[in-house]
């Protein structure tokens, strides 16, 4: 019983093992996501398929069967065919196959799948059975796949990059790049490999750097940006950025390095001209004494460049560039304009300049040049930037040019430039309601003969004197400045309540400047005039206002001078007149409007005509004829006088030399002459040129000279032209002697040939005996200089006769006949010289 019994449970262990490793086979499949498969006839229309493969795959089956072309309907078109040929085959030839293919599951999941298929042979050698199996590859494939992808775009960003990657073996030896590299021989020696990289050729001033970097890799240390020069053996260069880390086997030992470089040869010649231009422009920063700064308003922070501290003397490390932070060293009103002026540029988005003044670190005043721009980006303001230059010494020069040009150098009072300035700024503002303005005008009486007298050093000690008077008696506020030679002018600065305060400061300026003086070289005495206008009722501009403060001195002038006097509107009218003769005159000088009348000039001892004074006439369009007593002060006083002086010359010179043509006899033919035609230029050559012109013979033209001539003038001005003129032939009369400021020294220095008496000493010598004496006396003196005598203004026969009976030789007045046309002179003077041929007849 023992024995069957053992018997018995043999077999029951058997199968139980095999059953047993059924399981195991099964579970292992389904590890290994297979599948397995049977057909059993090239012809079957289904396959037989384990539990696992319609597990794997989600296909429905029927005691384990499944139809052929639900199978077919589960692969991809593209693979199905070539699975089909390869099981064709394998049935036909028994080959077997192995093909990736794809299986759709119900849900329409891919999935990739390698189909093995192998034939089974009968005893005759034919196929009875294909059988195989059905592996699911889609985790394999899929990560091959991601894998692949990966390297791919790794090798997509090396082969965009700059950089290329490097190893090296145990020894630091470079291995040959196994890509071709681009670029010149320097880089290609690089890229075989073969050498350590101390072994190529490199810069020689690299060879520190070289050698402490030999030291890293030899000692296993990573570096990072490592750069060296690589020469080609064409000399060609290179210069290579690179970083590398050392590599280890799993045991510890060394295998090498592995790295990435970079050519940077031309970023390194763009440094190396960045460097330069950076240096450039901080020399030239530091030359132009130029510091920047800029502002950010999205974070309201400053930043300023290191030379801005440096112009400032302000430490980096403990001054911030707030606003709160500069604002204290801002003077005057120079942070308001800087705030104002960001504002600007902040909303126009343009670039403004300023200049202000600054307090520096040692508190000392700068002057600043700014310019403020703004910083735009996508069409928006984001920011300001801007550069600050220290201009202290050009603005310090420009104040000295600017005192030196606005500062009269003798008194150290403003001069006509800066009152002119002074005095258009006045009109610029609203005058203040609580006082008015006044402009004085002060000229200085007899100052001219105390500076010809005392000398011109004597003179500037006055001016000096008359300046510091003027600063005493003036309030500090009032404007005083030094316009002309003997000129000054004051701006009272508000300081007048009525029109009566500023005629009482200038009688008082008078007084004060009118006492005797101790100077140096002795006691001079002067005194003042004063021109007043109110400012703004006597001019609303300032050339009105200097106008008619100048109209009240010329009318204080008149008056006797010595006094002040307030612009009245009358004196206005008067100028505009004078002006409108003035424009007239100029016209007429121009349109030839003028003519020339003559007045014959009589010798007492024969009788004849000897010769005519020319005197200028002028009608005007509207008054008809002008006396020359108004006209010609006009004609002075616009510088006209000397168009018109050398007009008259040369009409009575063209004159007398048509009347020399027409066969009468010769006569002298007398000119005045303005002192400004000889002051004014080279007036002995303008002479010379018109009797050239004119044909005249030089010794029938006599020039008459008054006695204003020599009044302010160089004596050597005077001598020099007038010996000129008296070289040329010409003769030269002294004319209204007496009349002036008279000097006998003229009569014995100058050449006059001639003495002509003004007709205040002729009229009434027939009834006043000391005017007799007195022109007797004259007339010897004269005589005694060897010069003939010329009486003007005789009226009366008697008058005629006591100047032939004083042996004076010439007579000219209205006794014989007064000044006329040049078609009536030779007429008259025919009618003179009959008279007196009658007269001597009648005596005989």
């Amino acid at each position: 019983m023992t024995v069957q019994r053992a018997s018995l449970r043999q077999p029951h262990a058997r199968e139980a093992r095999g059953w047993h490793q059924e399981w195991s086979l099964r579970r292992a499949m389904r590890m290994a996501r297979i599948g397995y498969w049977e057909s059993y006839s090239a012809a079957a229309t289904d396959f037989w398929i384990s539990p696992e493969f319609a597990s794997l795959f989600d296909f429905q089956t029927s005691k384990g069967s499944v139809p052929v072309d639900a199978m077919q309907q589960r692969r991809l078109a593209d693979s199905r065919d070539v699975l089909h040929v390869h099981y064709a085959a394998c049935w036909a030839e028994g080959r077997p196959f192995a093909v990736e293919t794809k299986l759709v599951t119900s849900d329409g999941r891919q999935l990739d799948c390698v189909v093995h298929g192998e034939a089974e042979f009968d005893a005759s050698g034919r196929v009875q059975r294909v059988f195989g199996a059905v592996r699911d590859v889609t985790p394999e494939t899929s990560a091959h796949r991601r894998l692949a992808e990966s390297e791919q775009r790794l090798a997509d960003f090396v082969g965009t990059a700059s950089d290329w990657c490097w190893e090296t073996g145990p020894d630091h030896r470079l291995l040959p790049h196994p890509d071709l590299i681009d670029g010149n021989a320097a880089l290609q020696t690089v890229a075989s490999g073969g050498k350590a990289r101390w072994e190529l050729s490199y810069a020689p001033d690299e060879q520190d750097a070289m050698a402490r970097h030999k030291a890293d890799m030899e000692a296993q240390r990573p570096f990072r940006d490592f750069v060296y020069t690589s020469i080609g053996s064409d000399g060609s260069r290179i210069s290579i950025c690179t970083s590398g880390k050392p590599i280890f086997a799993d045991d510890g030992s060394f295998l090498g390095y592995r790295g990435t470089a970079s050519d940077i040869t031309q970023l390194e010649v763009a440094r190396a001209l960045l460097d330069q231009r950076t240096r450039a422009l901080e020399e030239a920063q530091r030359l132009g004494r130029i510091g920047t700064w800029n502002h950010r308003l999205d974070t309201g922070r400053t930043v300023w460049s290191p030379e801005l501290y440096h112009l400032l003397g302000l430490d980096p490390a403990a001054f911030d560039p707030t606003y709160d932070g500069t604002k204290a060293y801002f003077l005057d009103d120079a942070a308001e304009r800087m705030l104002e002026i960001q504002k600007r540029v902040v909303r126009t988005g343009t670039t403004e300049a300023a200049d202000i003044r600054i307090l520096h670190g040692d508190g000392t005043p700068r002057d600043m040049a700014i310019i403020c721009k703004a910083e735009i980006r996508d069409g928006k303001v984001v920011g300001l930037i801007g550069t600050a230059q220290d201009v202290t010494d050009r603005k310090e020069a420009e104040r000295r040019l600017e005192l030196l040009a606005y500062t009269d150098p003798l008194t150290g009072l403003a001069n006509r430039a800066l009152f002119k300035r002074k005095l258009a700024g006045l009109f610029e503002q609203p005058i203040s309601g609580d006082g008015r303005n006044a402009l004085l005008l002060i000229d200085l009486d007899r100052f001219k003969e105390v500076n010809d007298s005392l000398g011109h050093s004597t003179g500037d000690s006055l001016l000096i004197h008359v300046a510091s008077v003027l600063r005493q008696e003036l309030d500090p506020q009032a404007f005083i400045a030094r316009i002309g030679g003997d000129e000054f002018a004051v701006l009272t600065n508000g300081q007048c309540a009525s029109a009566d305060d500023p005629i009482a400061l200038a009688d008082r300026l008078i007084a004060k400047l009118s006492v005797p003086v101790e100077l140096a070289e002795g006691e001079a005495c002067i005194g003042a005039t004063i021109g007043v206008a109110i400012l703004p009722e006597h001019g609303a501009t300032a050339e009105k206002a200097s106008r008619n403060a100048d109209l009240a001195l010329y009318m204080a002038k008149e008056a006797g001078r010595g006094r002040a006097q307030l612009f009245e509107p009358i004196y206005a009218e008067a100028v505009d007149q004078r002006l409108d003769l003035g424009r007239r005159l100029r016209q007429a000088v121009e349109s030839g409007g003028l003519t020339t009348h003559y007045q014959p000039q009589i010798d007492l001892k024969t009788g004849r005509v000897s010769g005519f004074e020319a005197l200028l006439r002028w009608s005007h369009p509207e008054r008809g004829p002008i006396s020359p007593s108004e006209f010609i002060p006009v004609a002075e006083s616009t510088g006209l006088i000397v168009q018109l002086g050398h007009w008259v010359l040369r009409d009575a010179c063209r004159q007398m030399r048509a009347w020399l043509d027409a066969g009468l006899p010769p006569r002298s033919m007398s000119v005045n002459v303005s002192p400004a035609q000889i002051w004014n230029g080279d007036f002995e050559a303008v002479v010379a040129a018109v009797l050239a012109e004119t044909g005249l013979p030089a010794e029938l033209l006599c020039l008459e000279l008054t006695e204003n001539l020599f009044v302010d003038h160089t004596k050597q001005k005077v001598s020099s032209t007038l010996a000129a003129l008296s070289k040329l032939g010409i003769q030269l009369a002294l004319d209204d002697f007496g009349s002036g400021y008279s000097s006998l020294g003229y009569l014995t220095r100058l050449p006059f040939n001639c003495l002509k008496i003004d007709r205040s000493f002729v009229d009434g010598i027939a009834t006043v005996p000391e005017k007799r004496k007195l022109l007797g006396g004259i007339i010897a003196l004269s005589h005694g200089l060897g010069m003939s005598v010329v009486a003007e203004g005789a009226e009366l026969a008697a008058e005629v006769d006591l100047l032939t009976g004083f042996d004076c030789d010439f007579v000219q007045g209205y006794v014989f006949s007064p000044p006329i046309t040049a078609d009536q002179a030779p007429l008259v003077a025919a009618g003179i010289e009959r008279d007196a041929e009658g007269m001597k007849a009648r005596r005989a």
